[in-house]
């Protein structure tokens, strides 16, 4: 009997710290697209380019480099997420143009707390997997039974590391589909 593969072409990088995610991400892109991949998406800007543009959290648009803050000043003292819904929501123009162009790959920066609740880049990312497009996000393991019920169980779950999100893209190429 054939083995038959119920997963989507979507992975989840599982981590408890976002930067150990964030590292083996840029990696895998740049390696991705050394190799003549069309990669588009956003990813999470690093701390220090946010802080540069004024902002606590931002992301970057693959397709150009563009940065655009998510996040909204609270003022110096307070500890509450700064993350700016609604900025978020109008960078979701970004991943509907990046799915239009068709990729080989998208990358969706985070599944947190405003996907977990049908919010930020949810309804982006179901119509992504709806078009079988393959793609990545990060999610930390609060988040990981949202994403496992958001993904329906589907996706595929790899640990921060370069070799493993390689072996998984290396999956999701045509020549190497298991039908």
């Amino acid at each position: 009997m054939d083995h038959i593969d119920n997963h989507l072409p979507i992975a989840a990088i599982v981590h408890q710290s976002a930067e150990a995610a964030d590292e083996p991400l840029q990696a895998f892109i740049q390696y991705a697209q050394e190799q003549g991949q069309v990669v588009l998406g956003v990813v999470q800007a690093p701390e220090e380019v946010s802080f540069a543009y004024r902002s606590k959290m931002g992301i970057i648009d693959l397709s150009n480099g563009h940065y655009t803050s998510i996040s909204q000043d609270l003022g110096a003292h307070n500890t509450s997420c700064c993350l700016d819904s609604e900025a978020v929501s109008n960078a979701s123009v970004i991943l509907q143009k990046a799915r239009t162009q068709n990729p080989d790959l998208l990358i969706v920066n985070r599944f947190g707390k405003l996907e977990a609740e049908g919010e930020g880049f949810a309804d982006e990312m179901l119509e992504i997997m709806s078009l079988g497009i393959p793609m990545i996000t990060v999610v930390a393991t609060r988040f990981l039974d949202a994403w496992r019920a958001f993904s329906g169980g589907l996706g595929t779950e790899l640990a921060a590391d370069l070799t493993q999100i390689q072996d998984w893209y290396a999956l999701q190429q045509p020549n190497n589909q298991k039908r």
